[in-house]
């Protein structure tokens, strides 16, 4: 279950994955098994996003997220629009339970008979929250929240009163910091749409609703007296089933920090979905023990480390060397099955070739190998080229990157001045037109010569003005490539003399 306030963070995906590996070793072991996801659409706006206007936004806190306005058209609602966007990431790497809405359930009155179980117990509930959670609840409350029908709004309200058939509550203005209620008092009967239960008695209400028998959930709900130890007494002692098995899983960390959904904290989870690719974000989590935080940073060298490790796995599996890792591996593949034995390029490798426009990438890659590439070997090159780039363009390091800087190097400041008199040389060569870089090519050598500058340091001073190393792909090809950027840093470089 998750409560859709605001754009899915990556940590989120490390519960439907969890599931999702449990579900598959289930169903491998023989279980009779279905996989069920909640989006609980019924809880009330308790946070405004900082991505969201508040002038739009403010009038609607406290109201539940289903009869919220969508950030964009096209949706039913705010709850809709941000559950869909999580929705369509967990599906892009392999998850694909069948979903369930919260307010659907109670419209369809499927929690009715809950409430009403929950409301005569009321007092039991309150003992619960006392003995387990060390909460005293005042005499009057009661585990439902009613959906005030003149202002909307169900957080703002509270129930003070149960007669077996009506509740009486009130929407009090100052219940809550975040939002404020109308003064509304009334009767009403708690049923389908009229209200929710409290979130902590809610939970163990879809657990009986829906037969759950296995739910993991984040190690702050597991927490002694948390919601988890408060729903298995309720589920107990209230609606008298047994509660589902459960483990806590860790919080997924980006750079060490936990993400936040409404504050807009941190890594999105369909942005991960866009830098790493399914199997890779999969074998992530499978890898990292479900105590253990899983800790990742796209920026830097993680993404390179995490495919050799990934590759290492692969090869287990093939080589059946290691059968955890192997195994690992297997939980990692999208479709649920790997594909045969085949080679992997190095992705370092490949961010690396595909900076030398010079360089086909099959036929570097088929030299590696050893063989021609098979389709699905080509297909794997393309994905892992697609991804290079994406890495190298906004999350690598500076000095995996060759590509021209927006601003002089600072490197630049080592040019001697034989090196500015060749820089001079070569803007000459780029106001001639060029149909083969070869032929550029040759020609930044002859001017080396004309100078009787060695060629290692002529091609240097390209190298540090442009991408402010002492190397790099072939200085012709780099130089066409980028034939504008390439003008400008030449002419900085080779000022003055």
């Amino acid at each position: 279950m998750k409560t859709v306030s605001g754009m899915p963070h990556v940590g989120s995906l490390r519960a439907i994955v969890t599931h999702d590996i449990l579900y598959r070793a289930m169903r491998k072991a023989g279980f009779k098994v279905d996989f069920t996801y909640v989006f609980n659409d019924m809880d009330p706006m308790d946070g405004l996003p900082v991505y969201l206007p508040e002038a739009k936004y403010r009038q609607h806190m406290g109201k539940p997220l289903y009869q919220i306005p969508a950030p964009e058209p096209g949706y039913a609602s705010f709850g809709e629009y941000y559950a869909l966007k999580y929705q369509a990431a967990f599906n892009k790497i392999g998850c694909h339970p069948k979903i369930i809405w919260s307010h659907e359930l109670y419209a369809k009155g499927q929690m009715d008979e809950l409430v009403r179980i929950a409301l005569d117990n009321t007092d039991k509930i309150r003992r619960i929250y006392s003995q387990v959670a060390k909460q005293t609840k005042p005499d009057d409350w009661h585990p439902y929240q009613v959906i005030c029908p003149q202002c909307g709004k169900v957080g703002t309200t509270i129930v003070t009163a149960w007669d077996g058939k009506y509740v009486t509550y009130e929407c009090r203005a100052n219940l809550v910091q975040w939002a404020q209620g109308c003064g509304h008092e009334a009767r009403v009967e708690p049923v389908g749409e009229n209200g929710k239960l409290m979130w902590k008695v809610d939970w163990p209400a879809h657990w009986k609703a829906l037969q759950i028998t296995v739910e993991c959930a984040g190690k702050d709900h597991f927490s002694a007296g948390g919601s988890r130890d408060l729903g298995v007494h309720i589920c107990q002692e209230v609606f008298g089933v047994k509660p589902p098995t459960g483990w806590l899983h860790e919080f997924f960390l980006v750079g060490g920090k936990k993400m936040s959904s409404s504050k807009g904290a941190g890594v999105g989870a369909d942005e991960i979905t866009s830098i790493i690719p399914p199997e890779l974000i999969r074998f992530l989590i499978a890898r990292t023990p479900i105590r253990k935080a899983v800790n990742f940073d796209p920026e830097g060298m993680s993404i390179p480390d995490l495919y050799d490790a990934y590759d290492q796995a692969a090869q287990a599996y093939w080589d059946k060397s290691d059968e955890k890792m192997a195994r690992t591996f297997e939980l990692s593949q999208v479709s649920g099955q790997p594909a045969k034995k085949h080679f992997l390029p190095r992705f370092r490798d490949v961010a690396t070739v595909v900076q030398y426009p010079e360089i086909d990438n099959y036929v570097r890659f088929a030299q590696v190998k050893g063989a021609a590439l098979t389709e699905l070997e080509k297909n794997v090159l393309e994905d892992r080229v697609k991804y290079a780039q994406i890495w190298l363009d906004g999350y690598s390091p500076a000095e995996a990157v060759f590509k021209p800087a927006d601003k002089l190097p600072q490197a630049a400041g080592q040019l001697t001045e034989l090196q500015q008199d060749y820089l001079r040389q070569v803007r000459l060569l780029l106001t001639q037109e060029w149909k083969e870089p070869e032929e550029l090519q040759q020609a930044l050598y002859d001017a080396a010569k004309k100078l009787q500058m060695p060629t290692e340091q002529a091609f240097g001073a390209i190298y540090l003005t442009l991408i402010g190393k002492t190397h790099g792909p072939r200085a012709a090809w780099l130089l066409l490539e980028h034939l504008s950027k390439a003008k400008k840093l030449l002419k900085e470089a080779s000022a003055g003399g």
